[in-house]
């Protein structure tokens, strides 16, 4: 995929995305691509807390510790994406951007955006097991596990924007 057309998608998936052009338009990209991710993981949490609330309206207290682990993830994982450091100076210190680099930072960003997807399907597809203890059970522990991947990825961002 071109990076043109890699621009063009993630501008598809959040809005006031311009692209890369040239510094303050990449950090300005940058910063609303993470909140877009922060935003939909605290959705997630949101949710998460609702379902527990549905468990507790139940008295089935049994994977409440579980759905609380799963929900301090989401708050962990959120602010992390949320705070991380604006602008990676090595990456925008020239007025205009290096292609390659952009093409890194594209792939990354979409790598984000598609796993992003992944955990909404998890956290789904645990709110819809409710009536079964085994497979909510399963669920929770899938969305811990993409969860994890989530953040082992987003670790890599300072790598992939320092990468000379």
């Amino acid at each position: 995929m071109s990076l043109s057309a890699k621009v063009e998608r993630l501008a598809r998936m959040v809005p006031g995305v311009s692209g890369y052009q040239d510094k303050e338009s990449s950090r300005d990209t940058d910063k609303n691509i993470r909140l877009r991710v922060a935003t939909e993981l605290e959705q997630l949490k949101r949710d998460l807390e609702d379902d527990k609330r549905q468990l507790m309206g139940k008295k089935d207290l049994s994977l409440l510790p579980a759905l609380d682990r799963v929900a301090s993830q989401l708050d962990k994982l959120a602010n992390t994406v949320k705070y991380a450091s604006r602008g990676y100076s090595g990456m925008f210190d020239s007025n205009r951007l290096d292609v390659k680099k952009l093409e890194q930072l594209c792939t990354f960003d979409l790598q984000l955006m598609d796993e992003m997807a992944t955990l909404k399907t998890q956290a789904e597809h645990a709110h819809d097991s409710h009536g079964d203890e085994t497979a909510l059970k399963q669920a929770i522990e899938d969305l811990s596990r993409a969860l994890d991947g989530f953040e082992k990825t987003f670790s890599t961002r300072q790598d992939v924007l320092m990468a000379r």
